[in-house]
């Protein structure tokens, strides 16, 4: 097998120098590339600028998280359309004061023509395929509060109810967005935007979702301290 330390030898890597202000102050090529398509020229610019809106609170925990720790790295792994892109920052000091440096490795294989807007594959999911039918139904992606392993298959909770699908846990997890949804028991994931409270009231954590009966989802012990750090509690 593999390792992950040979694949991430491998992979392309994008660096970017951040003021204490927040403004790209150097880069390399490939960080260019990548991010002049969505805000222009990067060097001088708002770093938060050159990320669509749907990243830039992934953006901003990454910073948060490194000016919080300066001696530990913060680092986050999200599924985009083109892969997993994992990404570190940590904190460095520059001539004008602190600032950050942000490091992301792409995925093994990817390429980035000069000129080209972006990547362009899709292994991300969009759509959820349920039921079992003469066809699956397609669920958005956003819609699902919870999902619950069922065997080697999935129960898959939204707010209009429970349905079956045919992909496993340990396969949808390989495709949803790491920065929404997280796996908090071994036969459990649940979508954080869909999180109304906690509930500890018998010993154990809970996340109640936003759901009709409002169900609660157990926190295994071992994710507990995760879900603090996700939820900031």
């Amino acid at each position: 097998m593999t390792s992950i330390a040979y694949h991430l030898q491998r992979a392309p890597v994008g660096v970017v120098l951040v003021d204490s202000q927040g403004r790209v102050s150097a880069s390399n090529s490939l960080a260019r590339r990548l991010l002049e398509p969505v805000g222009g020229a990067i060097i001088g610019a708002d770093l938060m600028a050159l990320h669509p809106e749907s990243a830039r609170a992934k953006v901003q925990w990454l910073l948060d998280s490194a000016r919080a720790r300066p001696d530990e790295p913060a680092g986050m792994a999200m599924t985009l359309p083109f892969g997993t892109l994992v990404a570190r920052v940590t904190t460095v000091e520059g001539a004008d004061g602190p600032g950050w440096c942000l490091i992301f490795h792409l995925p093994d294989g990817f390429s980035l023509k000069e000129g080209q807007s972006g990547p362009a594959s899709a292994d991300s999911l969009v759509k959820l395929p349920v039921g079992s039918g003469s066809g699956p139904a397609l669920l958005d992606v956003a819609s699902v509060v919870h999902l619950e392993a069922e065997g080697h298959y999935t129960r898959v909770h939204t707010a209009d109810g429970a349905h079956f699908c045919r992909l496993s846990l340990a396969q949808l997890l390989k495709r949803l967005d790491p920065a929404v949804f997280l796996q908090v028991h071994r036969r459990h994931i649940v979508n954080l935007v869909h999180a109304e409270a906690i509930d500890r009231s018998d010993g154990h954590w809970a996340l109640v979702m936003a759901a009709p009966g409002r169900p609660r989802v157990p926190v295994a012990r071992a994710r507990v301290e995760l879900v603090r750090r996700r939820l900031a509690v």
